[in-house]
């Protein structure tokens, strides 16, 4: 049987949804169908039948879910056996690049005397890629932003970042509201954040000039070097806000929750031992992310 298709299936059996699994998982809503009509095939019987507005588990279904499971949890101890036995443990951290230096550095810098032994990948990427490579076991710790906490996430809230509308100085008009921008430029938008512009700007009957993009790098160099508007958050930007190199000109979302999250099935000591001293030295010192209470 493929782990993949059992993992997939873990998720939609908790979400009800292929949609919304395809979302998480970062795969396409066809790999989803095609991982549950192969489990489907391989024990020939129907795990999911289709409800009122979602999906619902059979009594198969909920019999695969409950193994499952216990079967990804001691998939994931043997792994960790094979890695101890090397004596050299890697831990894979994924997060939006700024969060990387931001939280994880400090971190890898205090583990480095408390474990040695240990080496590191930081992974610079979005949200979405971030939950469903968690939720695969792809990465050991990641950092995501906004209200996106899957159930099966361990988590702890260790800031909080500003979300705005900027402009490069060049073109920034004290009298300009966001609409008279957007009326002259194109917006740079992180397509796989939840601020995408049907949402922050439903309110305007003219179509907009977007350009998308997967990286909040991409929007933070667009406003940096051309006559964009960008939709950003503020935290990465702040050296370039306090040399007024970047302009603010609507903030949208003053406190949008970071949090660093590892599944709740983790056991292993030096994964467990980073999230804690992760989330002891996270102290955002930014006058764009405000300390949460």
């Amino acid at each position: 049987m493929k782990i993949k298709a059992l993992q997939t299936f873990q998720v939609v059996a908790e979400e009800l949804n292929l949609s919304k699994a395809a979302i998480k998982l970062n795969y396409s809503q066809p790999t989803v169908t095609k991982h549950i009509q192969y489990l489907e095939e391989e024990l020939q019987t129907i795990l999911l039948v289709r409800g009122e507005g979602k999906y619902q588990l059979t009594k198969a279904g909920h019999e695969l879910y409950a193994r499952s499971l216990k079967i990804i949890h001691e998939l994931k101890a043997i792994e960790e056996i094979a890695i101890q036995g090397n004596g050299v443990q890697q831990l894979k951290l994924q997060g939006h690049d700024y969060y990387c230096y931001e939280y994880f550095m400090p971190a890898i810098k205090k583990m480095r005397a408390a474990y040695p032994g240990v080496k590191y990948s930081l992974i610079g990427s979005n949200n979405q890629d971030t939950v469903g490579k968690l939720l695969k076991g792809e990465i050991d710790v990641g950092i995501i932003s906004g209200n996106m906490l899957p159930n099966d996430f361990k988590s702890v809230q260790i800031g909080e970042e500003k979300v705005g509308v900027c402009v490069n100085h060049t073109i920034f008009q004290e009298e300009y509201t966001t609409i008279d921008y957007l009326a002259k430029y194109p917006l740079v938008i992180d397509e796989t954040e939840y601020y995408k512009s049907e949402n922050i700007f439903p309110f305007l009957n003219e179509p907009l000039d977007i350009i998308n993009t997967t990286s909040d790098e991409v929007v933070h160099e667009a406003i940096l070097r051309h006559k964009t508007v960008g939709v950003v958050r503020l935290g990465r930007m702040a050296e370039d806000i306090d040399q007024e190199r970047i302009k603010i000109v609507e903030t949208l979302v003053v406190r949008d929750p970071i949090y660093l999250v590892i599944n709740k099935s983790v056991r292993d000591n030096i994964v467990l031992a980073f999230y804690d001293i992760t989330t002891e030295i996270a102290n955002p010192r930014s006058k764009y992310r405000v300390r949460w209470v």
